[in-house]
């Protein structure tokens, strides 16, 4: 109760209002907005986290620029995209309130989780981009590791059995009990995305152009939405790690659909295959395989 009294009333103190004066927005639609300004960044190695990767991994300055009193939420779930393609995305892994008045400023730590085990952690010159809402069974697994507040390696290990293919026999810690949940849920996801794959591949044995952005892909996908939902299409590389997100979280309505994309990467290689994959709630709508000849 202590705590309690006390985050309410530094929210208080922070704009200056009682929070009936609040408006609220999530973090990313104030962004958009143009109501703050918002600065990620890595915060490497410290002696508050020891890990660059998962934990209080993320630094974050935000700017009101608005003459409002801004309540703000960023949410368990939402992406963040390094610049630098060497170095690992994240996706933020606990929700957090944020409180500031007009052209207030202040500077907090997030925790988030990285999503391409294969990359190099953050450092603390690292900046990010706030991007969509993860979907399907990943935005499930973060909710139930927020619920079960594993912000460290076990949870960690379990979204990379679901972004990274590792094994779920990765799942473990000091918490049985925990690591049993993370391990019943990532391998139920994997039976169930397994299930729900739509064969069918078509290959398209094309010759993208190449520019100074790397080799560039060009053409239209269709897909049948079963349901109305969230899209995301992205790119994989034929080992399965991801290359690229065309698009994520766009909603659609059920029945045909169909997309014209447009994609220059420095990732692509010459003589390689690419997997272009339509995803909804963690099933696999429509797989096309681009071969770079």
């Amino acid at each position: 109760m202590k705590k309690l009294i006390i985050f309410v009333f530094s929210l208080v103190l922070c704009s200056g209002v009682f929070a009936s004066e609040f408006v609220s927005f999530s973090l990313f639609d104030a962004v958009q907005k143009k109501l703050v300004r918002v600065v990620f960044k890595g915060r490497g190695y410290s002696s508050e986290n020891r890990s660059a990767h998962y934990g209080k991994c993320i630094s974050l300055n935000i700017k009101n620029v608005s003459s409002q009193h801004l309540g703000l939420k960023l949410e368990a779930g939402r992406k963040l995209r390094c610049y630098k393609d060497t170095v690992q995305d994240m996706i933020v892994s606990r929700s957090e309130m944020f409180a500031l008045g007009p052209g207030g400023s202040s500077d907090f730590t997030i925790n988030a989780f990285c999503t391409e085990k294969n990359e190099s952690s953050p450092g603390e010159k690292t900046v990010y981009n706030m991007t969509g809402m993860a979907d399907g069974y990943l935005y499930q697994l973060v909710q139930l590791i927020e619920s079960l507040d594993c912000q460290d390696n076990m949870g960690q290990q379990a979204v990379w059995v679901l972004t990274d293919s590792i094994s779920p026999d990765n799942i473990k810690g000091n918490d049985a009990a925990k690591a049993k949940k993370l391990k019943d849920f990532v391998e139920f996801a994997l039976n169930k995305i397994k299930s729900q794959k739509v064969g069918g591949v078509i290959y398209d044995y094309s010759f993208p152009d190449k520019t100074e952005k790397g080799f560039k892909i060009t053409g239209e996908i269709n897909w049948d939405m079963p349901y109305s939902g969230t899209v995301t299409l992205s790119v994989y590389d034929n080992k399965g790690k991801k290359v690229a997100d065309i698009f994520t979280g766009v909603p659609y309505k059920s029945g045909f659909q169909s997309f014209n994309y447009e994609l220059a990467n420095v990732m692509f290689r010459e003589g390689e295959m690419y997997w272009l994959k339509v995803v909804s709630e963690g099933q696999w709508l429509k797989e096309v395989a681009i071969t770079m000849k």
